[in-house]
């Protein structure tokens, strides 16, 4: 079929997503899993199908986006330790094995200690 969408990584996650909810669903006999599940499979098949592939590649890239930063975050957690700026809410890296360190804000300049 000419300008649809196809099959992207988000349609793909939420396809295999549902399919597993659907199983767990008949595990345990749930019909708001089978419901979660069902919805699923129709949300990835009008992602499929749509004709609106500006739209779906958009949301594609947000999802990518997304779990390629929780990726990332999830690799360097042995290397560095992120805190959280309680001033304004920014994450700062600090390396990993240095004792107690002062940690000073970039964004609002609030001074900490923290130990990594």
């Amino acid at each position: 079929m000419q300008q649809r969408n196809g099959n992207d990584e988000m349609c793909r996650t939420v396809f295999i997503a549902s399919i597993v909810v659907y199983v767990l669903s008949i595990i345990f006999r749930s019909s708001l899993l089978y419901w979660l599940a069902f919805v699923g499979i129709i949300y990835s098949l009008f992602r499929m199908f749509s004709r609106n592939v500006a739209a779906r590649q958009k949301e594609n890239q947000q999802f990518l986006q997304f779990f390629s930063l929780q990726k990332k975050r999830f690799d360097m957690r042995k290397e560095y330790r992120i805190f959280t700026c309680k001033g304004c809410g920014q994450h700062i890296r600090v390396p990993r094995k240095k004792g107690k360190v002062e940690v000073t804000c970039p964004i609002c300049g609030r001074k900490a200690i923290h130990r990594t």
